[in-house]
């Protein structure tokens, strides 16, 4: 499983000096991007190893722990039946069992708000759908295995898809405008179609 704690605590360590034009996280590792014109590759790689040799390590209360509401009902859930023989359990079962798995945000990427999680649990392999979709709804919940992802907007994906959130990802007219953020603990509720539709929605003014 990837070390999220290493690379948030790179990250952190990163931001800390204001030699990068960008920092990217990954699940497993982390990019940084300089201006050669200013930084020598010499002197970047340098920073770079100044800068982790002085990162502090990263504590579970640093980050949020969020309950996500989520709808599996089959009109929102077009492929609960192939993940649950994935899973050799029945549909039925498929709510309680993904709502029990704990996740970790690993790392936001796709598009803005787009998260990718790792249940901190093994699961079994599901895989990507051999034919993507060229429409998957925002709030979408996908899994493969020990991974999920949640779609922010609209998009092309192939992920499985087991459910849908009425929750909204990502709002740009907020001071914080993902929902999510790396290092955050995750756990998904079932609620019921009806609750899905009644959902207060938020709205941009």
């Amino acid at each position: 499983m990837p070390d999220w704690k290493a690379v948030l605590a790179a990250q952190i360590a990163f931001s800390t000096e204001g030699h990068w034009i960008e920092i990217v996280p990954g699940l497993d590792s982390i990019a940084v991007q300089f201006d050669p014109a200013v930084v020598s590759p010499d002197d970047a790689v340098n920073m770079v190893r100044y800068q982790l040799d002085r990162a502090a390590p990263v504590s579970e209360e640093s980050h949020n722990s969020l309950t996500i509401p989520v709808c599996y009902d089959e009109q929102l859930a077009p492929d609960r039946d192939h993940v649950a023989r994935k899973l050799e359990i029945a549909v039925e079962a498929l709510p309680s069992w993904h709502a029990s798995l704990l996740q970790r945000v690993a790392m936001l990427g796709f598009m803005p708000g787009f998260a990718y999680l790792e249940s901190t649990e093994s699961c079994p392999g599901i895989g990507r759908l051999e034919n993507p979709r060229q429409l998957v709804k925002a709030g979408s919940i996908g899994i493969i295995g020990r991974q999920s992802c949640i779609y922010s907007f609209d998009s092309p994906g192939g992920w499985p898809i087991i459910g849908r959130t009425p929750i909204r990802l990502f709002d740009p007219s907020k001071n914080q405008p993902t929902l999510l953020s790396p290092g955050d603990s995750v756990r998904f509720e079932p609620i019921s179609k009806d609750a899905f539709d009644n959902w207060p929605r938020e709205t941009n003014t």
